[in-house]
């Protein structure tokens, strides 16, 4: 007996279906693809329990004839290739025939399809990769395939499917894909028969940017345009000032299609260098117009990766544009935005300011130094060019009728305290972030939570994907004084929030919420979400590296460190506060 086999066409079916098909939003990739294709103006996706149950894709394209119909669930059956010279030269979104028979195998699938100028239409229907029957039937012009019961023969696969949540969020992160490459294009999609996302015919990109991700943003929209000999750039990029932790906002677009490229993403970073903070990644969203004779899209069997003939021009081209737009535009980052780059990651001060910060210090402690009573806490140094200048001294001492220490603030984020055996230097925003998240956690514990309510409620426009997993936390986000509800289809109205924070950027919260938990962390137990929520809450909360306190506020800070215990280190474990013996001073000073 032979011990190779030849394997039956429904397992090389169900094989191929493992490449192309991970999950719901696999699906509908490939389908909305056909539509596109198809040459449709409008397409409708429709879903039942985040398209496990049944996933409807509806277009008004070319439309099929019978026997392409008969056809269209058969293996390596395309009519977008036409003989083998014509894969070195892919101008269409799918060409490889598998789409279909993959999504066949692994359903029950159905395809009513009635070509434009044609009074009826057909039906074909699949069980499993298995024919059932051919007829026609009367229909709209256009296409609709319907899957139902997605991986209902493969049970371990349909096993591995995320929550109802976590799918939605990858399905709806795959239509604003779709809506941002072709904006005259009408997309519906609707969940369980609620209109989820909605983009109608914009008239250009920037148009459906807004309409994906607001106003706010598109007031920002840097436009970058490059044309080269087989290559064409447009598209827009954000200024430094607004950045992700994570490449997750860098859509880019390869003739119409969403690609991933190391190389494109390179001199992306690189258009950014030293503009950023640590960790940090730019908003993109870029589209190149590249001769298909030029690329390979034949790489992978999802076709996100791709091989470019000439990938070092362009890659330097793509540097070239958004370094130059970045250049010429008017940002230019505030005080606190150079503060917080400068020193946010910073455990200590940095090297450059160590002569001037230690010299202060010095006179801080200086035998000579006059304490006045009525004088009042300043600022470390005062702006002057680019040079630091030192205030007189008696700005940094505090009032001792009024307060209990003597303390300084320098650069807008360090506090300097005086302590009996030498001097504290304290990151105000870290010390104030742990603070809080005491306090915050104390309040759930003991359900003494003090919320206050909006006189007008904070509405925070999010995408269709970050909707959908901004309110399946809405249960979390109760219980830490954050009561939200909807407003329209991608916007939440905040309600309330903890009374003890002030001039909360609720949509930084909920971006850093989102960005703390990944599609599948959606899944996890209400108590790490809560205490994920509670880090993010009391950072948000906390004050900032670059925030100029008063002297009252600064007291108050230190009166809590003394009252606190555990606030050595931030929830993220950075120290708060660096101790210096006075005989370590002495050293550095050779006073002894």
């Amino acid at each position: 007996m032979p011990n190779i086999k030849i394997l039956s066409q429904t397992t090389v079916n169900k094989i191929a279906a493992g490449e192309v098909i991970e999950r719901p939003a696999s699906v509908i990739k490939e389908l909305v693809e056909n539509a596109i294709d198809a040459g449709a103006s409008r397409i409708e996706i429709q879903l039942e329990d985040s398209g496990k149950k049944l996933i409807r894709i509806s277009d008004n394209g070319v439309g099929m004839e019978r026997d392409d119909v008969e056809l269209a669930f058969q293996s390596h059956a395309t009519s977008k290739l036409k003989d083998a010279e014509d894969i070195f030269s892919i101008d269409t979104l799918g060409f490889r025939g598998e789409a279909l028979p993959s999504i066949g195998s692994i359903s029950q699938a159905k395809i009513l399809s009635r070509p434009k100028g044609t009074l009826t239409g057909s039906e074909i229907m699949v069980e499993g990769g298995n024919l059932l029957e051919v007829k026609e039937k009367g229909a709209p012009e256009g296409t609709q395939v319907e899957v139902h019961n997605l991986f209902y023969n493969t049970p371990v696969r349909r096993k591995f499917l995320k929550s109802t949540q976590t799918e939605m969020v990858h399905i709806s992160e795959m239509i604003t894909r779709f809506a941002l490459a072709y904006p005259t294009i009408h997309f519906t999609t609707l969940h369980n028969g609620k209109n989820v996302s909605l983009f109608p015919p914009a008239k250009d990109t920037k148009e459906r940017i807004e309409t994906v991700f607001g106003n706010e943003m598109c007031k920002e929209l840097i436009s970058i345009n490059s044309e080269e000999p087989g290559v064409s750039i447009a598209g827009y990029v954000m200024p430094p000032t607004h950045t992700r932790p994570n490449s997750k906002m860098q859509y880019i677009f390869l003739n119409g299609r969403f690609i991933r490229d190391s190389s494109i993403l390179h001199a992306i970073n690189n258009a950014y260098r030293n503009l950023l903070m640590s960790k940090r990644s730019p908003i993109v969203f870029l589209f190149l117009h590249v001769d298909s004779k030029e690329v390979d899209v034949n790489v992978h069997p999802t076709k996100r990766e791709v091989r470019f003939k000439n990938a070092g021009i362009i890659h330097d081209q793509i540097y070239s544009v958004i370094h130059s737009a970045l250049s010429g535009s008017e940002y230019r980052p505030s005080l606190q935005t150079t503060n917080q780059a400068l020193y946010s990651d910073l455990e200590i001060l940095p090297s450059e300011k160590k002569d001037a910060v230690m010299e202060s210090i010095s006179d801080f402690f200086s035998d000579s130094l006059e304490r006045k009573s009525g004088s009042e806490v300043g600022s470390y140094a005062n702006r002057q060019g680019d040079e630091y200048v030192s205030p007189p001294i008696e700005e940094f001492l505090p009032s001792k009728s009024t307060l209990s220490t003597s303390f300084l603030q320098i650069h807008n984020s360090y506090i300097v305290e005086e302590t009996d055996k030498g001097l504290n230097i304290i990151d105000q925003h870290a010390l104030h972030e742990i603070i809080l998240y005491h306090e915050i956690c104390n309040h759930i514990k003991t359900s003494n939570l003090v919320t206050q309510n909006l006189l007008i409620p904070e509405l925070i426009e999010l995408t269709p994907a970050e909707y959908i997993a901004i309110m399946s936390l809405k249960d979390e986000l109760t219980t830490l004084g954050l009561e939200i509800e909807e407003f329209g289809t991608s916007t939440i109205a905040v309600r309330t929030h903890p009374q003890i924070l002030k001039n909360l950027d609720y949509g930084d919260l909920f971006h850093s919420l989102l960005e703390e938990m990944s599609g599948n962390e959606l899944r996890i137990k209400t108590d790490d979400i809560l205490s994920k929520a509670v880090k993010i809450l009391a950072c948000k909360g906390a004050v900032k590296s670059g925030q100029k306190l008063d002297a009252q506020e600064i007291q108050e800070l230190l009166d809590k460190k003394k009252k606190s215990a555990m606030v050595n280190f931030c929830p993220h474990g950075r120290p708060t506060i660096l101790e210096f013996k006075i005989s370590e001073l002495e050293k550095q000073f050779k006073r002894k």
